[in-house]
C-alpha cells in the first residue's frame, strides 16, 4: 500500500468522523434550544381552593386538578380521588383544601371535586395565592368545576 492510499483512507476517515461530530453537535444544540426555552417559560404559581359549607364538610370526593410537571410544559391532569379538607377556625361549618402547583402562562387551569351530600362546594383559581381568575359554587352534594386559561406575562416596556 503506497502512503498516497494511506493519506487518502486518513482523511476519509477524518472527514467522516468529523461529519459524525458535527451532526451530534448541531442534534445536542436543538435540544438544549428546546430545554433553555422550557426552563425560561412564563409560568404561574396558581393555587387551587376549594371552600365547603353545611354538613359533611371533612372530606371532598372525585378531586382533580391540572399541573404542569414543570416550567414550560403543558398540565395534565392530576387525579387526588379523595381528599381531607381543614376547618375554618372561625366558622364550624366551613372547610377548605387547596393546593399550590405551576402552570405555563396562556395554559388552562382547572379544578373539579364533589363535596359532602349536605354540603356545597365553592372552587377557585388564583394567580399568585391572591389574583381570582375563576370561581364556581356548586349545588348542595353536586360536583363543582373551575377552569380558566392563564394570562400571559404582561411585558415590560423598555
Amino acid at each position: 500500500m503506497t502512503t498516497s492510499t494511506t493519506t487518502t483512507r486518513r482523511g476519509r476517515r477524518l472527514l467522516a468522523t468529523g461529519s459524525i461530530l458535527a451532526l451530534g453537535l448541531s442534534l445536542t444544540a436543538c435540544g438544549s434550544s428546546d430545554f433553555i426555552k422550557k426552563q425560561t417559560a412564563d409560568a404561574w404559581s396558581v393555587t387551587y381552593e376549594v371552600t365547603v359549607e353545611g354538613k359533611d364538610i371533612n372530606r371532598l370526593t372525585e378531586v382533580s386538578y391540572l399541573d404542569a410537571p414543570s416550567r414550560g410544559e403543558s398540565s395534565s391532569n392530576v387525579p387526588v380521588g379523595e381528599a381531607v379538607t381543614t376547618n375554618s377556625a372561625s366558622n364550624a361549618a366551613k372547610a377548605s383544601w387547596t393546593k399550590d402547583v405551576m402552570v405555563t402562562a396562556e395554559a388552562d387551569a382547572r379544578i373539579s371535586a364533589t363535596p359532602g351530600k349536605g354540603a356545597k362546594a365553592t372552587c377557585r383559581i388564583l394567580l399568585d395565592g391572591e389574583r381570582e381568575i375563576a370561581a364556581q359554587t356548586g349545588a348542595a352534594g353536586q360536583p363543582v368545576e373551575c377552569s380558566a386559561t392563564t394570562p400571559a406575562f404582561e411585558k415590560k416596556k423598555k
